[in-house]
């Protein structure tokens, strides 16, 4: 007989497991009552009104090379992070306003 090496010893193990496990484990005494109305959840149609306006886009900073120099590189990274975050959360606002009352919010650019 060939020796089994300890890749196969555990492979046969785990068929073992897999056969021998779930008769262990434990068994309703009765099937569970089927539902006999269907459950009813209360849905609001429309997302409040204060939700539903497009996003304010207010202008960047000026675009003056000799302005732009000025602010250091840490300070003009965390400007960067910010209104792409504010674009992203814009964005998906204008697209809950856009599937709620389509054509509402200017669609921008799409990629």
């Amino acid at each position: 007989m060939r020796k089994l090496n300890g890749r196969t010893l555990s492979i046969a193990i785990g068929f073992a497991l897999l056969t021998a496990l779930p008769a262990c484990a434990r068994h309703a005494d009765a099937p569970p009552a089927a539902i006999s109305a269907p459950i009813v959840v209360k849905v609001k149609a429309t997302p409040p009104a204060e939700l539903l306006h497009c996003a304010d886009r207010p202008a960047g900073l000026p675009e003056d090379p000799a302005l732009i120099a000025q602010i250091p590189t840490a300070i003009r990274a965390g400007i960067i992070r910010l209104a792409r975050a504010f674009a992203g959360n814009a964005d998906r606002g204008d697209r809950l306003v856009n599937w709620n009352a389509p054509g509402t919010c200017p669609v921008a650019n799409a990629k």
